[in-house]
This record gives C-alpha cells, sequence and structure tokens, in this order.
C-alpha cells in the first residue's frame, strides 16, 4: 500500500479570480469585490494588485473608490459557482478523490481543495511533477494558485495558505518547513490572536516550542489541536466529495456583441461541447442527450431550446456537433443570438458482442447522421422506425425514432427461420379465375401460372363511419409447379379488382 500523500490547492481571493477570468482585461489592473447591500457594500475580495495599492478587506464602497484606476465590482455568485466547477474538474483530471475544505459561500471568499494522490505517481511522477501538472491546468484555466504536497493533510493546507507557487514537504520535515508561517494561517479566533500577541508568538514554530501542558492549561483543549497543526502532526480524516455519476454536465458562455449566422455559433458551441465531452470521458462515460438553450436578443430574452437525443449515448464530440448542426439547420433561431447554455445527460456507452456470423451494422453514431440529413431532406415525420398499429388496417403503422437494440439476437443466429412478407406499394392489379369459390388460376405479368394450394378467404372491414371505409378479402396463395412462388392477393368487393399485395420470402 503505497505511503499517503496529499495535495492543497489553495485560491486565495476567489471572487477575484472568478471575474478576472471572464474578464482578462481586469487581470492588468487592480480590481475590488463588492459583498452587501447598497449603500452598506464592503469589499469582499481583492486581487494582488489592489493590495499592493492599500485596499483592505471590510473598507467601505467610498473608500474604495477613494484609490485611483480602482475596478469596483460587485460579487457575483453565479459566476463563482460556475468558476469552482471548472477548479474541481482540473482537479479530478490528478485524482478523483478531492475533498472540499473551504468553497465559495457568503461570507468566505477562498476555495481550498485537498487531493489523495496516493496513487498518482504511477501516472504523473514524483510530488514535484504532479505539483507542477496540476499548475499548468490551473493557469490555462485562468487562476493563480498555491499548490503544497506532504504526508499530513493539514501541514499541506498550511503550506498552501502561507507560501505562494508550488512547496513540497519531505516526510518527517512538516515542523521544520511550517516554522516559519505566520499563525494568522491557523484561522484563530480573535481571542486566541489577543493571547498569542501578548505572549510575542507570531509563528507556527514559536507555537510548537512552548510546553504542551502549560498551553492546555492557559487556553484549554483547543491548544492541542493548534500545536499539533503548527507541528505538522495532525491527523485528519479525509472525506472525499463523490459526485453522482449521473449529474448533469453544463456549459455557459455570454457574447459580447449579438451573433445571428450558425457558422460562428457552431464554432462556440463545439468548444463547449468538446470540454462536456472530455469531462465524460474522464469518467469513463458518454453522453445520452445534449440540450441547447440559445438566449436570443429580444425585449424578453426568450431562449431557443433543443435537445439532440441519439438512439445510443455517444462517445464522439464530432458526432454530436454534427446532430446540433442538422438540428439547428432544421429548427434556426428566429433572432440573433447573446447566450449559449449547454448541459448533457451522461450515461454508460453501450457494448455488445456480435457473433461471427452476424451482419456487420452501421456505427451507431454515422447512423444517426445520415438519418438526421434524412428528417432534414425529407422532414422530421418521414424518417424512422415503422411500428404497426393495433387494428385490422392493412398497412396500418405510425414511424417512431429508430432505438437499436444491441442485445437482440438475430433469428439466424438463434436458428429460427421465419418468413417475411414483403408488401408491394401501390398493389398490382392481377386477373383472376375461379371455381367453385376457389382460385384456381392467376395471370401475373402476361402468364398464366396455376394455384397449387391457396388459403382464404379472410375477409376484414372497418371504419364504416366515416367516408375512408374500407373492406377486403385475402387469400394465401402458392403458384406454379416447379418453381414455387408464394404471395398473397386481395379482392376489393366494392371495385370487384383483384391485386397482388404481398410476396413471401
Amino acid at each position: 500500500m503505497p505511503a499517503p500523500l496529499y495535495l492543497c490547492l489553495h485560491v486565495r481571493d476567489f471572487a477575484a479570480q472568478a471575474l478576472a477570468r471572464l474578464r482578462p482585461q481586469l487581470r492588468k489592473h487592480p480590481v475590488a469585490i463588492l459583498a452587501g447591500d447598497p449603500p452598506l457594500e464592503t469589499v469582499f475580495a481583492l486581487n494582488t494588485r489592489a493590495r499592493s495599492l492599500g485596499l483592505v478587506l471590510g473598507m467601505s464602497r467610498l473608500q474604495a473608490e477613494s484609490f485611483d484606476n480602482i475596478s469596483v465590482s460587485p460579487r457575483a455568485k453565479h459566476e463563482e459557482d460556475a468558476a469552482f466547477l471548472i477548479l474541481m474538474h482540473c482537479g479530478e483530471r490528478i485524482s478523483p478523490r478531492i475533498e472540499v475544505l473551504v468553497s465559495p459561500e457568503e461570507s468566505s471568499s477562498g476555495a481550498t481543495l485537498v487531493l489523495d494522490v496516493s496513487a498518482s505517481e504511477r501516472l504523473f511522477g514524483p510530488p514535484e511533477q504532479i505539483a507542477m501538472t496540476l499548475r499548468r491546468n490551473m493557469d490555462a484555466a485562468g487562476f493563480e494558485v498555491s499548490i503544497a504536497t506532504s504526508g499530513n493533510a493539514y501541514a499541506a493546507v498550511l503550506a498552501a495558505r502561507g507560501f505562494s507557487g508550488i512547496t513540497v514537504i519531505p516526510p518527517g520535515k512538516e515542523a521544520n518547513t511550517l516554522g516559519t508561517l505566520s499563525v494568522t494561517v491557523l484561522e484563530l479566533e480573535p481571542e486566541q490572536q489577543e493571547t498569542f500577541a501578548s505572549w510575542g508568538i507570531k509563528t507556527l514554530g514559536a507555537l510548537a516550542a512552548l510546553p504542551e501542558k502549560a498551553l492546555i492549561a492557559r487556553i484549554g483543549q483547543t491548544a492541542y489541536r493548534l500545536q499539533a497543526l503548527a507541528r505538522g502532526e495532525y491527523q485528519h480524516l479525509f472525506v472525499p466529495v463523490e459526485p453522482p455519476p449521473d449529474a448533469i454536465l453544463s456549459e455557459s458562455t455570454e457574447l459580447e456583441h449579438p451573433v445571428d449566422l450558425l457558422e460562428p455559433l457552431l464554432f462556440l458551441l463545439g468548444r463547449m461541447l468538446e470540454q462536456i465531452v472530455a469531462r465524460a470521458a474522464e469518467r469513463a462515460l458518454a453522453i445520452a442527450y445534449v440540450e441547447t438553450s440559445l438566449v436570443l436578443d429580444s425585449t424578453s430574452r426568450m431562449e431557443h431550446r433543443r435537445v439532440v437525443r441519439p438512439a445510443l449515448p455517444e462517445c464522439s464530440h464530432h458526432t454530436l456537433l454534427k446532430l446540433i448542426q442538422l438540428d439547428l439547420e432544421m429548427h434556426p433561431p428566429q433572432a440573433a443570438v447573446i447566450g449559449l447554455h449547454m448541459q448533457a445527460q451522461p450515461a454508460r456507452p453501450q457494448a455488445g458482442q456480435q457473433g461471427l456470423f452476424v451482419p456487420q451494422t452501421p456505427e451507431a453514431g454515422q447512423l444517426e447522421v445520415l438519418l438526421a440529413r434524412l428528417r432534414k431532406l425529407l422532414g422530421e415525420d418521414r424518417v424512422g422506425a415503422p411500428e404497426l398499429l393495433d387494428n385490422h388496417h392493412p398497412d396500418a403503422f405510425r414511424l417512431v425514432p429508430f432505438i437499436p437494440n444491441p442485445g437482440a439476437v438475430p433469428h439466424a443466429a438463434s436458428g429460427i427461420h421465419a418468413s417475411a412478407l414483403r408488401l408491394l406499394r401501390p398493389p398490382q392489379a392481377v386477373r383472376v379465375e375461379m371455381e367453385s369459390s376457389r382460385i384456381v388460376t392467376l395471370v401475373l405479368d402476361g402468364k398464366k401460372l396455376p394455384v397449387h394450394k391457396a388459403s382464404g378467404p379472410w375477409k376484414t372491414s372497418g371504419a364504416w363511419w366515416t367516408h375512408a371505409n374500407w373492406c377486403r378479402e385475402e387469400w394465401d396463395v402458392t403458384l406454379g409447379v416447379q418453381e414455387r412462388l408464394h404471395c398473397r392477393v386481395a379482392l376489393d368487393p366494392r371495385a370487384h379488382c383483384w391485386y397482388l399485395t404481398g410476396i413471401y420470402d
């Protein structure tokens, strides 16, 4: 069993970074995020440039706006939630076992994740390499983070909060590494801060050097936990977050200018879909359906919603994008688009083992694209799988969406041989000779064929209460002497005309 190894990912002032991630032009300017009800807003989060100017948390709006070149923005909780999901996805690329210690809340602007990377060294290398890989993922996502690794979970947390960049704590060196950090990384209560300040305790090393029993006698049992944290010895019960496997995957983006052409929309939808498919592939899942919502540039900001649902869960990004393109070409939005929202339902991919003697079937994705093209050319109500209706009307059926059944066993593979009746549309008019109410000969294509065997008639009628009422008499006959032809003929009593309606295989 590998030795425990934890990696802490700390994002300072997550609210400010979430705003700068969506507006890259703000990364080079000091930014202050305000929270609270006007006119009593206070500074909730700052970026590094704002701190260098002297801004501190808790300032009022007027105090913050008194600084030059400062960008003041209200807090957007939905943007923070979307950015936190991206932060989680970046961590899941390293390890699926993630515990959320601090997440963006009403009173917190930071984000701290702890990853169990005990078994990740075989994939990513030593702890330094793991931290560098995660750092590159964070840079690509637009976050400035601090990363620390250690065999003790809380030692990695304190190092990530106190040091910038990447910190690797070797085994047994936790106390020496944390000794220079300020005691403020422990998130002390105000009374504890005053007590340590009056004692002259400013670093974790000084706190760890105090006598344990005397410290507990003065400030209580919390002293044991604080001193264990300062020494890097506090044992933490790791509780990873396990999202449900069928959780909805979503992506959203807002457009700076309205777009009314399909090609640029497909470019944006393709990037969003690529991220969704990649996140599903990380869980070994496919996509069951994709719902696309286009926010239209109108007074009511209406949404144009379309759902693409393949017959089988699809793993190919290009196939899903093609299906979305064909669907939008058939049902285009009625106004320019100013926002895009996409969500997908993951599902387990279908896997079926066919027999050696079973005919090869086309790939599900290619078949879906072909059916979508046919629906675009012929109409949505003219493409699908036929389904017989529960009545006696001849040729009564309807079209339903095509859903293949990969678990079905063909008749040839199961040893069952069933004959098929191939209906002729339209039916072919024939001439019949009868003796004593029995069919004796049938003239087909100018040839007079004797009837070897006949069964019938079967009389059917219906819909007598409408103008489209119908009635007919049917026979199954075997024609010829040497080469037998099995077919079905029908008599229309009202027109006194015989028809060849089908041929048996």
